[in-house]
């Protein structure tokens, strides 16, 4: 047993919705790699009932997993806005939204993230980024303004699958795309910054109101 089979085995269970929809990710789409997990999911659910956001973006739905996990500390009157590029994928968290308690409260939006942020005129609470590795940076810039003091934005895979402790000469373009963003949030004045070792690793970043 390695150290994430001990961590799974010693979290909280996930819902037999979540179980569901988890094993149908595996049979049904394209690398089911992507899907946030089990860990992963209880530390976002965690993270959301303690904020208790009345407004959660979340960059890159796939089938909908973290979705769900981010959706479970929702505010009664809040919302969660996720964007997915791809209508392949859309179509299983769309089937998973609408057997969720929260299928009233979940707005998935289809097409390039940047497209659909600028039609977003919210400010955020908690943001996750979880989607095209290269295009992070952008989705940082438009979001961090829109972040309220004290909120959240946690971003995923910032470990690149082992791919940012290569040499810069020897690493892909996502891999170099992940490294510069690991440095950029590393020296954020208005931001308090921790990266942790799960999974493919997360950094979370609470804004930080210096006025």
């Amino acid at each position: 047993m390695d150290k994430n089979e001990y961590a799974e085995k010693h979290s909280s269970s996930a819902s037999p919705l979540l179980e569901a929809l988890e094993r149908e990710t595996h049979l049904k789409l394209n690398k089911p790699q992507m899907l946030t997990g089990h860990v992963q999911g209880r530390f976002l659910a965690m993270l959301a009932r303690l904020l208790n956001p009345k407004r959660i973006l979340e960059i890159g739905t796939y089938s909908g997993y973290g979705s769900l996990c981010l959706a479970e500390g929702l505010a009664a009157d809040g919302i969660l806005f996720t964007l997915e590029i791809s209508e392949e994928n859309a179509w299983l968290a769309r089937k998973y939204f609408a057997q969720s308690p929260f299928a009233h409260q979940i707005k998935l939006k289809i097409g390039p993230a940047m497209a659909s942020l600028a039609e977003l005129d919210e400010t955020w609470d908690l943001v996750y980024i979880d989607a095209d590795k290269q295009n992070n940076m952008d989705y940082f810039l438009a979001v961090w303004p829109k972040l309220k003091p004290g909120g959240l934005l946690l971003i995923d895979n910032v470990f690149a699958r082992d791919g940012v402790w290569k040499e810069p000469e020897n690493q892909k373009p996502f891999e170099r795309a992940v490294s510069a963003m690991n440095v950029h949030l590393s020296s954020l004045a208005d931001g308090l910054v921790v990266m942790l070792p799960i999974r493919d690793g997360i950094t979370c970043v609470t804004k930080i109101n210096l006025t």
